[in-house]
């Protein structure tokens, strides 16, 4: 059956202007046919800006971005690579356990990029393709559903109506609490301390192989790569610490909160000296934040699919795979490609669509989510199979563990598992609509 149309495109706010929404909205812009949606982005904030330092972003995450024509602007952001994910190093002398290869020859490879600078990328291409309509200072409070339609309640007392409403606002999502209130954050038994480091400020010669380096103590673990290119370029440094939570007072899960560089100093004074070294070319003031960890989610889908949560407002997850951006990029490319299909078949109904989005990406994402807390331990010596055991017995194990944990986030073939999902309700649709079970998606 053939594209129907209503005389009217079919509304889609965003709530959330971060990665999660602007790369949903570019997505769901290639996707769906042309005329047939009208995007609304809602960003609770004055402007459009990212707070925090670098992220990573596999290959699973940027050969969907090539797909939709921004994987040379994200290279071009990218921090020189040079063949190597991490190189894993002891805390108290650098020497090395491990080192993990990646592919870097490629067009689609794995970029470290400026949160920024990314977001920046993301909202250039929305402005120059005219995907959606921009909003600021729209703090989402509620959603209601009317007979109709979603209708949005903002802090501000105004109110908005779309016919899908995506919730992209993040791991404090007021739509998120309002749809599973029973999954409170749970601390997670550890800190992190992040700052930036100007290339132009690190030690000559550098004393290690690649500035791809993770240092792996008892119960802390330290890493660095470079983030932009050129007279930005940039050494992202990331200190995470097993702290007890009757120890940190008031500190909040917030990328704003900061804190005296000499607390990094003191929870990282017995490692090596090139990593005392460059915590003192950190700024006098630091971010320091508690993280918070999740359950996972019941579902990620609501009011018969015109509610759907995208990224961290779905999926929330430690940071111990640098895996959290890319997970929200395929959550957008799976919800494009599954409105582009609802919109261009015109035989389904909505909230199946977005079962598929859900039934597509959530085992995935959940093994990360997982996955990532694993790895908070295996980096810090606290894995299960080490427990009882020296420093020096564990390093075996991690050695042998590491090497292949991450290919099955960056091999993972998603347009396949969508296909593979599509092919299943497309059947059951017409097998329905042979039986007089079709209908019309208009609204």
């Amino acid at each position: 059956m053939g594209l129907k149309t209503s005389k009217r495109p079919f509304n889609i706010a965003i709530i959330g202007g971060g990665i999660a929404g602007l790369t949903t909205a570019l997505f769901l812009h290639h996707f769906c046919p042309p005329g047939s949606i009208e995007i609304n982005i809602y960003e609770q904030a004055e402007q459009y800006r990212e707070i925090g330092a670098g992220i990573n972003l596999g290959v699973n995450a940027t050969k969907l971005l090539h797909q939709i024509g921004l994987g040379d602007k994200i290279n071009a952001i990218a921090g020189s690579k040079d063949g190597v994910f991490f190189t894993l190093r002891r805390w108290d002398n650098s020497e090395e356990i491990t080192t993990i290869y990646s592919n870097d020859s490629g067009k689609i490879r794995q970029a470290a990029v400026s949160r920024a600078e990314l977001l920046q990328v993301l909202l250039d291409a929305i402005k120059e393709r005219k995907a959606a309509t921009l909003h600021t200072k729209k703090k989402c409070r509620s959603v209601t559903k009317t007979k109709s339609a979603i209708k949005i309640t903002f802090t501000d007392t105004t109110t908005t109506t779309s016919s899908l409403l995506i919730a992209a606002d993040g791991i404090h999502s007021p739509i998120r609490n309002q749809y599973l209130p029973h999954s409170p954050p749970l601390y997670s038994g550890k800190i992190v301390y992040r700052g930036l480091l100007p290339f132009s400020a690190l030690p000559t010669p550098w004393p290690i192989q690649s500035h791809h380096v993770m240092w792996i103590g008892p119960n802390k673990h330290l890493l660095v790569y470079p983030i932009s290119q050129g007279e930005t370029q940039t050494l992202n440094f990331v200190g995470c610490i097993t702290t007890p939570e009757e120890s940190l007072g008031d500190l909040k899960e917030s990328w704003s909160a900061t804190c005296p560089r000499a607390e990094l100093e003191r929870d990282f004074g017995d490692c090596d000296g090139i990593v005392q070294e460059l915590i003192r070319l950190l700024p006098e003031e630091v971010s320091k934040w508690k993280i918070n960890d999740r359950e996972a989610a019941e579902g990620w889908v609501f009011e018969q699919g015109s509610v759907v949560l995208v990224g961290d407002a779905g999926h929330p997850m430690v940071p111990h795979q640098s895996a959290g951006a890319g997970q929200a990029v395929e959550d957008g490319f799976v919800v494009g490609r599954a409105m582009g299909e609802f919109l261009r078949r015109g035989d389904g109904k909505l909230e199946d669509w977005m079962g598929v989005y859900e039934r597509v990406r959530m085992p995935r994402a959940n093994k990360v989510q997982e996955t990532s807390r694993g790895a908070g331990y295996l980096y810090q010596m606290q894995a299960e199979s080490m427990k009882g055991m020296s420093y020096d017995e564990s390093v075996p194990i991690l050695r042998d563990t590491v090497q292949e944990r991450m290919k099955w986030i960056w091999e993972e073939e998603l347009e396949g598992v969508f296909e593979e999902e599509r092919g299943r309700l497309v059947g059951k649709v017409e097998v329905e609509g042979g039986r007089g079970g079709g209908g019309c998606f208009c609204m």
